[in-house]
């Protein structure tokens, strides 16, 4: 019997998660891991369920908290040994969906989950959790299209600051707040002039999702609705900003620190010390955010090695397969 199974999704779309999954899977194969990738998206639920039955440990990405907790279950009945990795922050959903979360943090193997208080609460149901970021850097970076690219560094000259932002497409949390914030966002850079707002719209959702709302769209903010590499976007930019209302390990977040790029973000969840912090973007003074941002981006941080933490863990519930 084959011993570990990874399932998720790999791009389009682009995600968090996808983009996640498609690391992981790229760095374990360049060390030789042995695994199976299955992508869930793609294959039948027979022959995923096929997949599942001929291995021992089994480690999903997917952050629907009812399929995860019936594969929980499944897993547990069959003598499976499951690991969870949670994408986002606890207690995210509704009562139904969180719920489902503590369940199936009750019966994987070894919940996996991306900061301090997330940690806090699952440890109170499996005391296997661990914190491990889903951060793994990709230093490769694909240039913008000529036309895009020259059209976006015209721009720049006209405005003292450009900031940037992403969306991979609309979405809304338990209170039914937009989790991107993007339409405040247009709002608040509409009362500022001398700025600009590079939003990366890869689905192109988020720019027809405003227009129908009859927000007015500024000629400091601009929309890329097509998809392209968000790094390329970062280098092009003063500031990234994260307005989102509930978060995990941003992958944008720690992209631009790599780079160098000053990081405004929400106190939706605990962020690195990295991050120039706001509480409620509509009154957030751009300018002074962005030196502190720059001052906080100059102090060193330690990046962990993600996958050797994986494979590490990987290993261990090799070695307790075998005793």
């Amino acid at each position: 019997m084959a011993k570990l199974l990874i399932i998720g999704k790999t791009p389009p779309p682009i995600g968090g998660v996808s983009i996640h999954v498609q690391r992981l899977i790229r760095r374990l194969r360049q060390m030789g891991f042995n695994f199976e990738f299955c992508d869930y998206g793609r294959t039948s639920a027979l022959k995923i369920l096929f997949k599942i039955a001929t291995h021992r440990t089994i480690h999903i990405h997917f952050s629907n908290p009812a399929a995860q907790a019936v594969l929980a279950v499944l897993c547990r009945l069959t003598g499976k040994k499951l690991i969870i990795t949670y994408h986002g922050c606890w207690d995210r959903y509704r009562a139904p969906g969180n719920w489902a979360v503590k369940l199936s943090v009750r019966l994987a193997h070894v919940p996996i989950v991306q900061e301090r208080m997330s940690l806090l609460h699952a440890l109170r149901y499996n005391p296997r959790t661990r914190e491990i970021s889903t951060y793994i850097a990709d230093h490769e970076i694909q240039p913008l299209p000529g036309p895009l690219q020259a059209i976006l560094t015209s721009r720049r000259k006209y405005y003292r600051a450009t900031f940037c932002t992403n969306a991979w497409n609309v979405t809304f949390d338990k209170n039914d707040r937009e989790i991107y914030g993007i339409s405040e966002m247009v709002k608040r850079f509409t009362r500022c002039p001398a700025y600009q707002l590079l939003v990366s719209d890869p689905s192109g959702r988020y720019r027809s999702y405003i227009e129908q709302c009859a927000t007015h769209i500024p000629s400091n903010v601009f929309f890329i609705n097509h998809l392209h590499d968000f790094k390329s976007i970062l280098l092009l930019s003063e500031a990234f900003i994260r307005n989102t209302t509930t978060d995990g390990v941003s992958l944008s977040v720690h992209e631009a620190r790599e780079l160098g790029i000053p990081v405004l973000a929400s106190a939706a969840v605990q962020r690195p010390p990295f991050c120039s912090v706001f509480n409620n973007f509509s009154r957030t003074d751009l300018e002074a955010k962005l030196e502190e941002a720059k001052r906080l981006i100059a102090v060193p941080c330690e990046s962990p090695d993600v996958v050797a933490t994986l494979v590490e863990l990987y290993r261990e519930i090799e070695g307790s397969d075998t005793n």
